[in-house]
């Protein structure tokens, strides 16, 4: 009996004395370290945004390994919460505007529109992808000409936050007309073009089945198929972009079925074996006064964009009424590309919005 009472008195002061030293939850946590907000006095000396660009140049546009010291400093002109900037966002000083390639979903949670950044670009490289000069980290595969960088330590030691910019300091879009798209200088940058008309045309690169791992066979005249402004028409696709469901409407309505694949047969012969995935496109609009070969802006739209499904509107369609498109200028191999950051930019001739907060047509 009083080994049972040693046993139970030692548990209980082996009790007591763990809740005597808990520590007791007020209700509130400790207050999370504050980030810190860095200033031109932190790097002293900037290198102009065109002049890194220029490196790719001079380097007879191949990729160019930075190993002195560079830092650039630029405002955030784009954000991917709405899904149509992937893993990079684009930052913009004086001298013009470039991709920087973070490889981070959510960036916006971290980098704000609007916001100062600086960016060390020592030991990064300047590549380009067909024909966009972009900021990444060496791609040691050699497939392309930069890889992003998306580890967090590598991420802290290139990219740091400033403060957000004050009203005045905002990047005003510059408006630009015709062959003005074609200049060097507004690529990367936040532009606005006015006066565009729907082509009723689009280009997408469409896959029986995506999910190929080897790309020689992905890219197989049997497994992948265009829609193009050679044919001559929309194939009935009205949408900015393509979610899986909505790709999946087209193909089981049938209306990519006479289209013919590169080996001579058509879509609706292998409709069957068609795997739905969302799908990045462009929809051409016609640019007043933009001449030459390429008659058209192509504006780019992701598939995973909160807008991909978004009709464009009724009387843009029935070309009754023109765009105004505020955006990133961008390209791929010679055609000039628009990219939108939301649907806020796409604005009617006289400047009022197409769309609500919702992605709704007013």
């Amino acid at each position: 009996m009083k080994r049972i009472y040693t046993v139970i008195l030692a548990a209980a002061t082996l009790f007591a004395g763990c809740e005597e030293f808990q520590p007791v939850f007020t209700g509130k946590y400790p207050d999370p370290q504050e980030q810190q907000i860095y200033t031109d006095e932190d790097f002293g000396k900037f290198t102009p945004i065109a002049d890194v660009k220029q490196m790719y140049v001079d380097n007879g546009n191949k990729p160019y390994d930075i190993t002195k010291h560079c830092v650039i400093k630029g405002q955030i002109v784009t954000s991917d919460q709405t899904g149509n900037v992937y893993k990079s966002f684009y930052i913009q000083d004086e001298t013009g505007g470039i991709e920087v390639k973070i490889g981070k979903n959510g960036l916006y949670n971290d980098y704000k529109l609007g916001q100062w950044v600086y960016v060390d670009c020592t030991d990064l490289t300047v590549g380009s992808y067909e024909g966009m000069i972009q900021i990444g980290y060496k791609d040691e595969t050699g497939e392309y000409e930069t890889a992003y960088f998306e580890h967090s330590a590598i991420i802290d030691n290139h990219v740091f936050k400033g403060r957000m910019a004050t009203e005045e300091e905002l990047v005003k879009p510059v408006t630009i007309a015709g062959n003005e798209v074609y200049n060097e200088k507004y690529l990367g940058t936040l532009v606005t073009i006015e006066g565009c008309k729907y082509a009723n045309l689009v280009f997408l690169i469409g896959y029986i089945d995506p999910n190929i791992v080897k790309e020689s066979d992905k890219k197989s005249n049997e497994n992948r198929f265009f829609l193009d402004d050679e044919d001559g028409t929309n194939w009935g696709i009205t949408s900015w972009a393509l979610s899986e469901s909505l790709f999946k409407e087209h193909v089981d309505n049938g209306d990519f079925d006479n289209v013919v694949m590169n080996d001579g047969v058509t879509v609706g012969e292998r409709k069957h074996l068609i795997k739905p995935q969302p799908y990045t496109m462009n929809q051409y609009f016609e640019m007043p006064g933009l001449t030459g070969v390429r008659r058209y802006l192509q504006v780019r739209s992701s598939g995973y964009a909160k807008w991909s499904d978004v009709n464009i509107p009724t009387p843009v369609l029935e070309g009754r009424e023109t765009v105004s498109f505020t955006g990133i200028l961008t390209k791929f191999e010679s055609d000039m590309q628009f990219t939108l950051i939301d649907l806020g930019g796409v604005r009617k001739a006289d400047g009022s919005p197409w769309y609500d907060e919702n992605n709704k047509e007013l």
